[in-house]
């Protein structure tokens, strides 16, 4: 019986996919056709990120809101599938995952995680609002994921909106 992961804001089926796989507050692991379902507690910020702790023999498929390259790569080393389901509730999401709606991801949606290294100096760049006006994913040049330019208020130089902190937002 194939089951899926879902990175979760909540422990409950009324819960959306969270938009931080790798930080996400709740994992749930799903049964697609009958919907049973076992929550767990996500990733503490004290704890190291292993995310193979929430993948057992059954679990097919990862259903995220957004993933950095280090859990996407943790992932499908386990043979698992990763789908993009941003802005879905739970059910949502494994119905059209189940059904075919969603394409397989071909690579991670963000293009640093949060757990990669920085020269010093970095954390003052990067994470630029994006012409598109959507926050951008912290990398050094300022270019956001927002589909813009990334040259908002910074011009293109990280000095927008992100706070430098290289998280930026979710890149909706």
């Amino acid at each position: 019986m194939e089951k899926y992961l879902v990175a979760s804001s909540g422990d409950t089926l009324d819960s959306k996919v969270s938009g931080r796989f790798g930080h996400s507050r709740y994992f749930i692991i799903i049964d697609p056709l009958t919907m049973e379902y076992e929550a767990f507690t996500g990733v503490s910020k004290n704890e190291d990120q292993n995310i193979g702790k929430f993948i057992n023999p059954a679990v097919k498929k990862v259903l995220v809101g957004n993933i950095g390259p280090s859990s996407f790569n943790e992932v499908i080393s386990y043979g698992c599938k990763v789908y993009l389901c941003r802005n879905m509730t739970v059910p949502e999401a494994i119905r059209k995952v189940r059904d075919g709606e969603v394409p397989v991801l071909k690579e991670p949606t963000l293009k640093d995680s949060i757990h990669s290294a920085r020269k010093a100096g970095d954390s003052e760049r990067g994470g630029g609002r994006g012409t598109g006006g959507r926050m951008g994913s912290g990398q050094r040049d300022g270019r956001g994921m927002g589909g813009g330019q990334g040259k908002g208020m910074g011009g293109g130089r990280g000095g927008g909106m992100g706070g430098g902190r290289g998280r930026g937002g979710r890149g909706k």
